[in-house]
């Protein structure tokens, strides 16, 4: 039998006020992999994510050139829209193993819908514009009706939830400057919202109101943007490079603590910067197939580099159009983006509740990451589908699997602290579906 002492609760407090910080940190921009890791990017649209998202050369809808290359827009002719949403299933499982026995726990957080909606119009004088607002990251975990339990020992819960949602919009330019060169430039302005919490008393000498029964909801803006260029090396060979800036949100009074100075932190939480190349080859008038790689700087997010690590992306699509048909597949390989050893910080916040942050193991953030582990799967495939209605109007659909992805992490640190018999492991398993329809006009 294990005695629920003033240490006890010590420790469970310890937990619950860490994951509350934490899981807001590892739950992103999401979580989903498909294929850009937690960044939603532009695999959730209508025709890009029949192609596993690689579309960033010569993508085939107006919304993939306003929110991946902007120099792809000079490839749009006339005035074009475009309307799309996806839906994206979660499968996500929590197994804690230890002094406790076993116990699986579910994640509540399984149903998200990505909308977008985009136009382009230009001029006829290899200027063009566009427009559009999108998901660009999101997602989160809920184990508040289930909650992750430490070293499976019943009563020692984590029952928190985290989401951060960051809504885009784009305002893009793109210039032709010979007739096989094109630049382009973006402007993006995000909305990040965070919620975050704990369920349930902390201890019973701990007042519920700082630490449990507790949630914020807090929201920012950002300002970041975008540069591309493509190059069409030949009549069946384009290239296309571009950058992503840093979107900087920084969310006030998310966590409290009694260190001095008493009071409300605030925490800084930045989407990282990526860069790519990528290369369309058609084969044909009919055959498309493109190539694209992504590096995603994780390392030099704040936030976000205290537990992850910098992640390359690789992605391949192809579309055939056959009559009025368009048939596409794709797929999609990312790296594993957490650190194997994460850092004992959180950003710059200095305490949680009464307990000082630096006496955080980075165990704690293991256990979190496991909570997290959509965002690393690495395997992925598409299969997407289109019709011209007419020459002016298109519809498109898509689906998306990634594949069971599994994620195990150790915590001798806590185990030493909480004087268990036996070692703790916690093990993720994560499974993502997603689905989505949209229609192109031409105007």
């Amino acid at each position: 039998m294990y005695r629920r002492g003033p240490r006890f609760f010590r420790i469970r407090l310890l937990f619950s006020v860490c994951l509350t910080a934490l899981a807001a940190t590892l739950t992103h921009h999401n979580v989903l992999a498909l294929p850009t890791g937690a960044n939603l990017a532009i695999s959730m649209k209508p025709v890009s994510g029949g192609m596993s998202g690689a579309a960033y050369t010569l993508p085939q809808e107006v919304s993939a050139a306003v929110f991946g290359n902007p120099a792809a827009l000079t490839q749009f002719s006339g005035m074009q829209f475009g309307f799309g949403a996806a839906l994206l299933k979660i499968d996500l499982k929590n197994t804690q193993t230890g002094a406790g026995g076993t116990n699986v726990s579910h994640s509540a957080a399984n149903n998200y819908a990505a909308p977008d909606f985009a136009f382009s119009y230009q001029t006829g004088q290899g200027l063009a514009f566009g427009a559009g607002v999108q998901v660009g990251a999101g997602l989160g975990a809920d184990f508040r009706d289930d909650p992750i339990k430490v070293g499976a020992i019943p009563g020692m819960e984590l029952p928190f939830t985290s989401e951060l949602l960051s809504l885009n919009a784009n305002l893009s330019v793109a210039k032709q400057i010979t007739p096989a060169t094109s630049i382009g430039a973006a402007a993006t302005i995000g909305y990040g919202l965070l919620q975050m919490g704990t369920v349930g008393q902390s201890g019973p000498d701990i007042p519920t109101g700082q630490f449990g029964g507790t949630t914020s909801s807090v929201h920012d803006t950002a300002a970041g943007f975008s540069l591309g260029i493509t190059q069409q090396i030949s009549e069946r060979l384009t290239l296309g490079a571009l950058y992503k800036s840093k979107l900087k949100y920084t969310f006030k009074d998310v966590t409290f603590t009694s260190i001095p100075p008493k009071g409300f932190q605030t925490l800084t939480v930045e989407q990282p910067a990526e860069y790519g190349i990528g290369a369309a080859i058609t084969l044909s008038s009919l055959w498309l197939i493109e190539i694209d790689l992504m590096r995603n700087l994780w390392s030099e997010a704040s936030t976000y580099k205290d537990v992850y690590k910098d992640q390359t992306i690789f992605m391949i699509g192809t579309q055939y159009e056959l009559g009025n048909w368009s048939f596409r597949a794709g797929y999609s390989h990312q790296s594993n983006h957490f650190r194997d050893e994460p850092n004992d910080k959180i950003d710059a916040l200095y305490g949680m509740g009464s307990i000082p942050l630096p006496f955080i193991s980075n165990d704690l953030i293991k256990i979190v990451q496991t909570a997290s582990v959509p965002t690393v799967s690495s395997k992925s495939m598409s299969l997407g589908i289109g019709y011209d209605v007419t020459p002016s109007i298109r519809i498109d659909a898509f689906g998306a699997y990634s594949f069971e992805e599994r994620l195990t992490r150790n915590t001798p640190n806590v185990d030493i602290a909480l004087q268990l018999p036996d070692s703790s492991s916690y093990r993720a398993d994560a499974i993502v579906w997603a689905v989505g329809v949209g229609i192109g006009f031409k105007l």
